[in-house]
Parts: C-alpha cells; structure tokens; sequence
C-alpha cells in the first residue's frame, strides 16, 4: 500500500498526464461487473493480485484505485509514467470500498 506522500504524488502525477480532476478519496477495493463478455464479476482489492483487470493481460498487483470521470486501477507496471492506468467505466463499477 502506498503512503499518503506516495498515493498524492501518483494522483498528481494521472492528473497531469490524463489532463482529468482525480478525487483525493483513498479507494480499498471496487467491486467491477462489466459490460465485457469476457471479464467476469469481480472484486479488484489494493495490495492484492488482479487477475482479468485486461484481456490476456498477466496478474498483476494493485498499488492503487482511483476515482475520476472512471475508475484508475494502478499497479506495480500500470499507471506510472510509462503506461497508463487500467480504466474501468462508472456504471461497470457496483461497489466501493474506502479505506
């Protein structure tokens, strides 16, 4: 899990490079049901390995979640500058855990 200092650093930072206001709320877990054939119902938790975050993409674990016009997933490899954040839509999202 990240620290505070980290978790405002990374908003910060999807903030510039996404050009979108992200809510400051530390977000635990959501619960994604999403309109995608192929993605099944599931709880996507920070500091756990997600699995099915992206078609054929490989576990990965989640550092942080995000809430902004959707729902940033970031992981050790996904939303750092490199690349960007998994995205899940609004109304695919039924759930929310806060920390």
């Amino acid at each position: 899990m990240l620290s505070p200092e980290e978790f405002d650093r990374l908003r910060e930072s999807l903030e510039k490079s996404l050009h979108a206001k992200i809510k400051a709320r530390r977000i635990r877990a959501i619960f994604v049901n999403s309109a995608l054939h192929w993605q099944p119902p599931m709880w996507v938790r920070v500091g756990e390995y997600g699995e099915h975050l992206e078609k054929e993409a490989p576990a990965e674990k989640v550092i942080a979640i995000l809430e902004s016009i959707s729902f940033l997933v970031c992981t050790e490899t996904r939303g750092t500058e490199e690349s960007p954040p998994y995205f899940f839509a609004r109304e695919d999202v039924r759930r929310v855990v806060e920390e």
